[in-house]
């Protein structure tokens, strides 16, 4: 039952820190519903004021599976802590890129992500301003580097040779 929740969860879900927020929310939705208003809870109701549009609907798509599946609230309330542990040992990438990025762009690096290096990959974003003109990552405890500075850097003596060639025929 926890591989078929997880996989629910994993199907829209591509980064490390949205996965963690939405157990957050579905922790706050379960909450509601199973101790304090029972059954007449609704989800885009309770968590309204907790997150965007884009979020509700993930949300309300994994309520969709789990009733479809039949898995019981309680269930699945009850697997969130372990499915948050579970998802500590779930293959993962660091991704480190120059600016914020929208959440359509991120999910354009999760599903490449998934569809060219492993099918169930979290990516887990952060910001570095040093990565400007291209990304670095690490991936299985290797560090990659495609920024600009990184090729500026290894190719310097090269530039600098070439500004010295124009500085020096004036």
């Amino acid at each position: 039952m926890l591989v078929k929740i997880i996989s629910t969860m994993l199907r829209n879900t591509y980064t490390t820190d949205d996965f963690i927020e939405r157990l957050g929310l579905m922790r706050k939705f379960y909450n509601k519903r199973l101790f304090a208003d029972g059954e007449d809870a609704v989800l885009r109701d309770v968590l309204r004021d907790d997150c965007d549009e884009r979020t509700l609907t993930v949300l309300e798509n994994w309520l969709e599976t789990f009733t479809t599946d039949s898995i019981q609230p309680l269930v699945i309330y009850e697997a969130l802590d372990s499915i948050q542990e579970d998802m500590m040992g779930l293959p993962a990438v660091t991704l480190y890129v120059p600016v914020r990025f929208a959440p359509e762009e991120t999910e354009k690096f999760g599903k490449w992500f998934r569809e060219n290096i492993q099918p169930n990959i979290l990516v887990s974003l952060r910001i570095d301003p040093r990565a400007t003109g291209g990304c670095s990552f690490i991936w299985k405890d290797v560090f990659y580097d495609f920024s600009l500075k990184y090729f500026i850097d290894k190719q310097r003596e090269d530039i600098v040779a070439s500004f010295n060639k124009y500085m020096h025929a004036k």
